[in-house]
């Protein structure tokens, strides 16, 4: 005999095959067949339940020993067939869990190995260029700073610095020092003065590389440079940041009427780093061009003082304070040598409170000051011009007019007594 079923949720069909007896029903086979839409494991349980269910609803038997032992072999059957159905939907499951886990993990080792890769690229990369960077390094190590200046353009430092240099005196490098020579050398830029016939021998020393501005003052020169102005290109080329040794070039000694403390402050508010390199002076030079020494015992030659010709006419008033001095050095004072002369034999007009000092002192300051007080001029000392004059306060205007004394150096005192006009560079 012969039952079908079908599950109502999703068209399974069980077809049974069983054959009755007095005491009992048994099942011989069972043919199922599913439609498209049953998936799931757990509907097909629910449908064996539902079509065991049904079979014992319309099946039914008078004996109840038939009928339990219907219930009995129906309920093995179920029992066998699910477990056998459970078991390999279990280990088709296990199966393609597995299969997933596999996967996974391929997944995982393949996105590890994607994401040290890079890792992998940046560590190789830096290698390379510690190598690449040390080779560099052992390479350029003896190579000097103008070689490296001409291999890349726009090289640039930072840390820079300024130094003041004395040229020294004369139309030749003869009182060019070492070290300001060795400055030259090394100099990225240079701001230089007029320094007569000796500027081209003296900027020589540069190297090819060197910018070199001029910012030479002369008086009565309209082109001449303001000082702000020398100050502020000063100070731009500094912290620009493009040369590490800048050079400011002077004549003589920077740091006699040089105008340094002007440079030095305008450097100290930028905040360069700055370097004074004294150079040989006119005041000695001038010195030992007439052969008197700037301080002697003998002849009361205590102390010297330095003052500038020009406040002959502007202030008058400070040549009242070197009265007493033993030894008066005038820097300027060619082109007004007579007011000079009238300021230190205190002939100028003064105000009324200097002519009341001077009258209380008057004995101290006429025994300082005479006409017949000694003294020299030296024009353009160790130049092509140079030239020298000895005589006193009472003819030293008469002496040298009508020649150009510009720039020259008064020396006024009793150590002048020992100058003499002797032959220079006799042996040279």
């Amino acid at each position: 005999m012969t039952t079908t079923t079908t599950c109502s949720a999703c068209n399974y069909y069980v077809c049974y095959d069983y054959v009755t007896t007095k005491k009992s029903t048994t099942i011989l086979t069972r043919r199922t067949r599913r439609s498209s839409s049953h998936t799931s494991k757990a509907n097909f349980d629910d449908n064996d339940n539902d079509i065991d269910s049904s079979i014992s609803s319309t099946n039914t038997f008078s004996s109840s020993s038939s009928s339990s032992s219907l219930n009995k072999s129906n309920s093995k059957s179920s029992s066998s067939s699910s477990s056998s159905s459970s078991s390999s939907n279990d280990n088709r499951n296990k199966e393609e869990y597995n299969e997933k886990l596999k996967e996974q993990r391929r997944q995982r080792q393949q996105q590890m190995r994607q994401s040290r890769a890079p890792q992998r690229q940046l560590k190789n990369d830096s290698n390379n260029n510690n190598n690449s960077q040390s080779q560099q390094s052992q390479q350029q190590q003896y190579i000097p700073l103008n070689a490296m200046m001409n291999a890349y353009d726009g090289f640039k430092l930072c840390d820079t610095k300024c130094f003041i240099v004395g040229a020294g005196v004369g139309s030749s490098i003869d009182n060019l020092t070492l070290r300001a020579a060795n400055i030259l050398k090394s100099a990225d830029y240079v701001f230089y003065d007029d320094l007569g016939a000796s500027s081209e021998t003296i900027l020589d020393f540069c190297g090819e590389r060197c910018t070199k501005t001029y910012v030479g003052k002369r008086g009565g020169d309209l082109k001449s440079k303001k000082q702000s102005e020398i100050n502020a290109m000063l100070v731009e080329v500094c912290s620009s940041g493009k040369y590490k040794h800048v050079v400011r070039l002077k004549g003589g000694d920077p740091a006699i009427f040089g105008r340094l403390g002007n440079e030095i402050e305008a450097l100290k508010r930028a905040k360069v780093k700055y370097e004074i390199v004294p150079g040989v002076s006119s005041l000695q030079a001038s010195a030992a061009a007439v052969g008197v020494p700037l301080t002697e015992t003998m002849r009361g030659g205590r102390h010297f003082a330095c003052i500038s010709g020009h406040d002959a006419k502007t202030n008058p008033e400070s040549f009242r304070d070197l009265a007493n001095v033993d030894t008066v050095v005038v820097f300027m004072g060619g082109k007004n040598i007579a007011d000079v002369v009238d300021a230190l034999l205190l002939k100028q007009t003064f105000s009324d409170n200097a002519k009341a000092s001077m009258t209380a002192n008057a004995t101290t300051i006429n025994a300082k000051r005479s006409k017949n007080t000694p003294c020299a001029v030296v024009r353009d000392v160790d130049g092509e011009k140079e030239k020298r004059w000895l005589g006193t306060l009472g003819d030293i205007v008469e002496k040298t007019k009508g020649d150009s004394l510009s720039p020259c150096i008064l020396i006024v005192g009793e150590v002048v007594r020992s100058a003499t006009l002797h032959e220079r560079r006799k042996f040279l």
